[in-house]
């Protein structure tokens, strides 16, 4: 056999050899390459997240700072201080929008006691405006099956029907009023979001839609008579006053050229010039 023929051989395995060595430098290289960039991806996901969030908190921060400080501004006049209530209100834009470095936020106000609480309105006041939209008799149904559940009494009849849940509200109360605290909620099992109200029998999609606008799971049982809807008013059964007594502020924050948004919900009492939390609720949008 000749010197030329023999190597033949070996020439053709060394080839297929650097072949298979280029195809496995090729996978590796893109099995590398594709998680480095899934890496960036979830790196660049983490930051928008971090900048989408920081942003709706400094919307909310800042809303309140402007909201004080324009109550402060309009001291004890009450035109004034109406004005500022009425310009937060509007419904008109948001009460603050910046941006910082690559974020973003936008803020806007709602009075919520300008709507009728689910929590503190009572079957009858419920009744009143679900026969808006609602068969007398299904609204009056709904109604006491709404009520029932607020005070965590399954049976929707007119009695607490759980003694030691009562002795236990009773104890709380005293506790609060021994401390210097406000008495907590006769809510027993309140509703947390106007989508719950779904879960409850005979409640219609279509009903909810119709009254969303004038419900809230944010009051204080006080209803501000300058802001709320004729509906409203005929069917509240709290105390009518002429001012919010509770803000919702709805912050949004996002990344420039990004499409996640953060949402914070924060619900404050006002105590004449400042603006006291109560409530906080946040969710990606």
């Amino acid at each position: 056999m000749s010197m030329t023929s023999s190597r033949r051989p070996r020439r053709g395995a060394a080839l297929v050899v650097a072949l298979v060595t280029i195809s496995v430098l090729a996978s590796v290289t893109a099995i590398a390459s594709s998680r480095a960039r899934r890496g960036a991806a979830v790196v660049d996901n983490r930051r928008s997240q971090a900048t989408a969030r920081a942003m709706a908190e400094s919307g909310v921060v800042a809303a309140r700072a402007r909201i004080e400080s324009s109550l402060r501004d309009a001291g004890m006049d009450t035109t004034q201080v109406d004005r500022v209530f009425d310009a937060l209100t509007s419904g008109t834009g948001p009460v603050v929008q910046d941006t910082v470095g690559d974020g973003v936020f936008s803020t806007a106000v709602v009075d919520v006691s300008a709507r009728l609480d689910v929590n503190s309105a009572g079957a009858d006041g419920l009744q009143q405006l679900l026969a808006v939209v609602a068969p007398p008799q299904e609204a009056r149904r709904v109604a006491e099956a709404i009520e029932a559940h607020v005070r965590g009494d399954g049976s929707g009849g007119p009695s607490i029907g759980d003694p030691a849940r009562q002795q236990r509200r009773m104890r709380d109360s005293v506790a609060a009023t021994l401390l210097g605290r406000e008495p907590t909620s006769r809510a027993m099992q309140p509703f947390t979001s106007l989508d719950e109200l779904l879960t409850v029998p005979g409640m219609q999609a279509a009903w909810l839609d119709a009254i969303a606008a004038d419900l809230t799971v944010d009051g204080d049982g006080r209803v501000n008579r300058r802001g709320a809807s004729r509906r409203v008013l005929a069917a509240a059964t709290g105390a009518l006053v002429d001012r919010p007594s509770r803000l919702l502020l709805i912050s949004r924050g996002w990344r420039r050229d990004h499409v996640l948004t953060r949402e914070i919900q924060a619900v404050f009492d006002v105590n004449g010039t400042e603006l006291r939390l109560v409530r906080w609720r946040e969710q990606d949008r």
